[in-house]
């Protein structure tokens, strides 16, 4: 029987890099692996006998997620499956002896003791059970942390490119909104041993009485099996198809309920709107969900008549033994029992392995996801980041993003020397801050090379390499984290020097407001939590340059820092700004040319490509497209007088 399954084994799966550098896989190439293309097509298969090595994985997370509470459950499920027999066989001697007690005029007090015994193994066993499912209750929270920390080291591990795609978006989403399945595989695995031990018990009872009671009651496990095999199949399917349905959905749900979006979605009333389009989704999902559960409840009904069918001709067959005096009274009786038991003990082992066989495609899913960071490691450079700083040299460098039509960067060359302050201007869309993030270190350029003093920064450890690199975006992240570790976060290991980072935050004017806050550099930012204390947007850019100037690297990337500041506060900044990066080099970006006017160095781009290059005087000689930007900016000021 195969499983559907959405998701390959890592040693087959293409690695989108290698189309996107234009290199055939297989070839030497220094560009890093990227996970996002990693989704076969739909109908792909995992095999049963893929299984037993799929359940050995789902074992091993266990084990390696919390090795105490997975013994101790498993223990109390030998033993919970153990109780099940002896209370069988206690029974059966319990029987004997009430019949015993009837044939020569016994008291009560010669069944007494098989009563108490039966009543103890009861109580353990029910104790038994309460305890498995309160440590089972922490072994899958154990195992869900285990499983989403890995996801999440895959997540940074991963070049940022694919996050530039939907299909990333839409495995990481299956990867957090399965993270349970492992858990529900192990119970799978555990239902199958705790029904094996009760069922062998009681079928070597059965063949102490009738051998061929043993065959009748275990074609009952056919049909559970195959319903919940196929249910799990059509489950599974419906899961990967709908989520990027659900995606949009959630955003959607998010996007109703985020603080920074209530105040346009107000402004433009647009919650009726947002809130029919989450509608729609959700009633698409519901739609197709009714239908999948509605074709499995017929397959389930099937099941379910096949396994009374079975059981009542069994248990009619232990009827016509005993009336035919071929099985005695409390042989009969004990059968009737074993009959019962088994048969509601296979049908949970039908349903445990369907079970069992659905977590493995999640399981699968989610190994084929995590087993791919040693390759992306390995693809990883390792080389030393140039120990000094002299000069960045740009070589003919193109790059496009996965999902757009055309280039970003086209044939880009420029130098950036130390001490420098370098500017990049151009229109919405010529390509500044992806120049900028490949200079980060963020990209790696599809054509052309980067070098940092002669080396080239592909062949260089990244995390090595961005010590010597602080950047501020535009989109920068507002951490709601205490106001000491917003500007801390800029170097980590020195996010305890107090002094430093109130000195960072008076080089980019925070300290004033930041000292006003309730607790000062203790309040954390932001109102979602308690205690918290909002910025106005110039603030939180001020913070944002602050946490820049603590990192104190050679290379400083500032792209649009003063958007949100005042006119006053630009001028000053960018008045100062000489001083407060002294001995470092700086590439700005920015719309407003007035800031950019004193740059050493002014690069000009047009659709990805550097079209002009010098100082404020030669690109006002050259009469070219700077020239033309810069006297529309100023006219559009004077003609405000």
């Amino acid at each position: 029987m195969n499983l559907g399954c959405s998701c390959r084994r890592s040693a087959d799966l293409p690695f989108m890099s290698d189309f996107v550098a234009g290199t055939a896989a297989g070839e030497e190439d220094s560009r890093p692996v990227t996970i996002y293309d990693i989704q076969s097509a739909e109908d792909t298969k995992v095999r049963v006998r893929a299984l037993p090595r799929l359940t050995r994985q789902a074992l091993r997370l266990a084990r390696a997620a919390a090795p105490r509470e997975f013994m101790i459950s498993t223990l109390l499920q030998i033993i919970g499956g153990g109780g099940i027999a002896l209370l069988l066989l206690l029974g059966q001697q319990g029987l004997q002896a009430i019949l015993s007690a009837l044939q020569q005029g016994q008291s009560l007090a010669a069944v007494a003791p098989w009563a108490i015994a039966i009543a103890v193994v009861a109580g353990i066993e029910s104790f038994v059970g309460a305890v498995q499912r309160e440590r089972q209750e922490i072994l899958g929270e154990l195992l869900q942390r285990h499983i989403q920390e890995h996801v999440l080291e895959v997540a940074t591990a991963v070049d940022l490119l694919a996050f530039e795609t939907p299909a990333f978006h839409n495995r990481v989403q299956r990867m957090q909104v399965s993270s349970h399945q492992a858990l529900n595989m192990i119970f799978g695995l555990s239902g199958l041993i705790q029904a094996a031990i009760g069922i062998v018990a009681v079928l070597v009872t059965l063949i102490t009485i009738q051998p061929v009671l043993v065959l009748m009651v275990s074609i009952v496990f056919i049909p559970a099996w195959l319903s919940a095999s196929r249910r799990g199949e059509a489950f599974w399917r419906f899961f990967w198809r709908m989520t990027p349905r659900d995606r949009e959905r959630q955003y959607l749900a998010v996007l109703l309920s985020d603080r920074d979006a209530a105040k346009e979605i107000r402004a433009f009333s647009l919650a009726p709107f947002l809130r029919g389009r989450h509608g729609i989704l959700y009633a698409e999902r519901i739609s197709e969900l009714q239908r999948v559960a509605g074709k499995q409840v017929w397959y389930a009904l099937a099941a379910n008549v096949c396994v009374a069918a079975v059981l009542a001709v069994t248990l009619l067959f232990v009827g016509w033994l005993t009336l035919s005096g071929r099985v005695p009274l409390s042989a009969a009786g004990i059968a009737v029992a074993g009959v019962a038991i088994v048969g509601q003990r296979l049908t949970m082992a039908g349903y445990s392995a369907g079970a069992l066989s659905e977590s493995a495609l999640y399981v699968d899913d989610y190994l084929a996801f995590v087993e791919l960071l040693p390759r992306v490691r390995q693809s990883e450079p390792q080389d030393p980041a140039a120990s000094s700083f002299a000069e960045i040299s740009v070589n003919d460098v193109g790059f496009a993003y996965p999902t757009a039509g055309e280039s970003a960067l086209r044939g880009v060359s420029l130098n950036i020397r130390e001490g420098e302050i370098v500017a990049l201007v151009g229109e919405n869309g010529s390509g500044k801050t992806t120049l900028a993030k490949l200079l980060a270190g963020l990209y790696r350029p599809a054509a052309g090379t980067i070098t940092w003093d002669g080396v080239d920064i592909n062949t260089v450890n990244a995390s090595e390499f961005s010590t010597g690199i602080a950047a501020i975006f535009q989109d920068f992240v507002r951490f709601h984290l205490r106001a000491r570790d917003n500007i801390g976060l800029g170097r980590v290991d020195a996010i305890d020097d107090l002094d430093d980072i109130r000195e960072a935050a008076r080089h980019a004017d925070a300290d004033a407001f930041l000292s006003a806050l309730p607790e000062g550099y203790e309040t954390v930012l932001g109102p979602e939590f308690e205690g918290g204390s909002d910025l106005s947007v110039g603030q939180w850019q001020r913070v944002a340059l602050a946490r820049a100037f603590f990192r104190k690297a050679p290379f400083v990337i500032l792209d649009e820092p003063t958007a949100a500041l005042d006119p006053r506060a630009e001028h000053d900044l960018f008045e100062r700004i000489r001083a407060l990066l002294a001995g470092r080099t700086v590439l700005l970006i920015s719309h407003r040319f007035s800031s950019v006017r004193h740059a050493d160095r002014i690069y000009v781009l047009q659709s990805g490509r550097v079209t002009e290059a010098g100082t404020h005087d030669e690109l006002m000689e050259l009469e070219g497209h700077y020239a033309e930007l810069f006297r529309l900016q100023a006219a559009a000021y004077l003609s405000a007088h």
